[in-house]
This record gives C-alpha cells, sequence and structure tokens, in this order.
C-alpha cells in the first residue's frame, strides 16, 4: 500500500473510531490527579498514579481495535475490498501505541513538574503494565469477536491484581509501587507476543 493511501485509512479511521476512545482515554488522564496526589511524591509514591490508573488507558485504547468489524455489515464490506484488514487493524494498533506513550509521557512530566521523583524508569514502567493490560483485552476482543468480552477480560485482570498483587510475579501491573519493577521488561515482551499471537490467529481464521 502506498504512503498516501495508508495516511487515507489513518485518517479515516481517526475520524470515525478512535475519537470516542480518545477521549475516553484522555478523561482517565484528567481524573487522575484528582483521585490521586501528584505533588512531591517519592519514586515509589509516584508509580501509583502512574501504574494503578493510567495502565486503563491501555484498556480504553486497545481493546476497540477490531470493533468496526464486530458489525457483520461492515465486515462483509471489508472483505469485499482489496485492502487487507489485518494490516488496518495493525494501522489502528500502531496509532493506539503511540497515544499511549504520548498521555502517559504527558503525565509523567507533569508529575515531574509538581515535583514528584519520577523519570523514564517511571515512563517505561507504566507503558509496559498499560500496554500489557490494554492487550489483554485487545486478545480478548479479537479471539471473542466481541469488543465486550475483551473489556471483561482487562477488567478481571485489573482487578485480579488488587488481591494477588506480588503472587503475579512478573504478570504483576503495580511492582514499581510496591518497590520493584523488574517485571517491566517481561510485561512488554509478553504484551508484543500476545500480538502476533492474535494477528495470526486472525489471519489464519479470515484465511
Amino acid at each position: 500500500m502506498e504512503f498516501g493511501f495508508l495516511l487515507k485509512i489513518v485518517k479515516i479511521n481517526l475520524r470515525h473510531n478512535f475519537l470516542p476512545h480518545l477521549a475516553a482515554a484522555l478523561g482517565i488522564a484528567l481524573l487522575a490527579p484528582v483521585i490521586f496526589e501528584t505533588s512531591s511524591l517519592d519514586a515509589k509514591l509516584a508509580a501509583q498514579p502512574l501504574e494503578m490508573f493510567l495502565c486503563l488507558v491501555g484498556a480504553i485504547l486497545f481493546t476497540p481495535v477490531f470493533l468496526p468489524e464486530q458489525d457483520e455489515n461492515i465486515r462483509d464490506l471489508i472483505r469485499s475490498k482489496q485492502t487487507n484488514y489485518l494490516a488496518v487493524c495493525a494501522l489502528r494498533f500502531l496509532y493506539s501505541v503511540f497515544t499511549l506513550a504520548a498521555i502517559i509521557a504527558c503525565f509523567t512530566l507533569f508529575m515531574r513538574s509538581c515535583e514528584s521523583a519520577v523519570g523514564l524508569q517511571h515512563f517505561f514502567g507504566a507503558f509496559a503494565s498499560a500496554l500489557f493490560l490494554g492487550v489483554l483485552g485487545f486478545s480478548g476482543a479479537g479471539i471473542s469477536g466481541n469488543v465486550t468480552v475483551g473489556y471483561m477480560v482487562a477488567m478481571i485482570y485489573y482487578i485480579v491484581n488488587f488481591t494477588l498483587k506480588e503472587k503475579l510475579g512478573n504478570f504483576y501491573l503495580f511492582s514499581m509501587s510496591s518497590g520493584n519493577g523488574e517485571g517491566k521488561v517481561f510485561l512488554l515482551a509478553a504484551a508484543l507476543l500476545l500480538v502476533v499471537v492474535v494477528f495470526e490467529w486472525k489471519k489464519v481464521k479470515e484465511g
């Protein structure tokens, strides 16, 4: 596909599919300072709003990647076009990644301006947790063909992190808040692996 055609697809998807989810994600980011203290925090406390609340942005952005094609009429229309359906979904996933990174980066800088002890490790840790939670929703929606299932998978796992905590090991979303954070690379790798698995599964199914 040519770059101009790709850009056209992105613009259409941003306008018709992405804006409501972007608004919800920004709402989460704006609500975080209301629920959590963000000023003059040490590194451990500063991780709490980033890990425990902003990770929900991942679920909001990535779970609906397959949402438009949940409508059977739209799905049949897309299959009749020459454009590869999964390529369009991959574009949606990619601009969701950039959006997630931008939101977390802006919030991290905001906390830094409030004299909290945040740094690059906080950005990376929050991004890894949010991406993993979002990919769980993305996987649930992609495999089941139902976005509601994806949201349920993400939210159940989010709640489990409050109950099982460190028992989840490298899969614990809030490890920085407990003074660790070593499992973030593992979360990021697991998220990327899940994305590959889901796209391959969809490719086989659609084929």
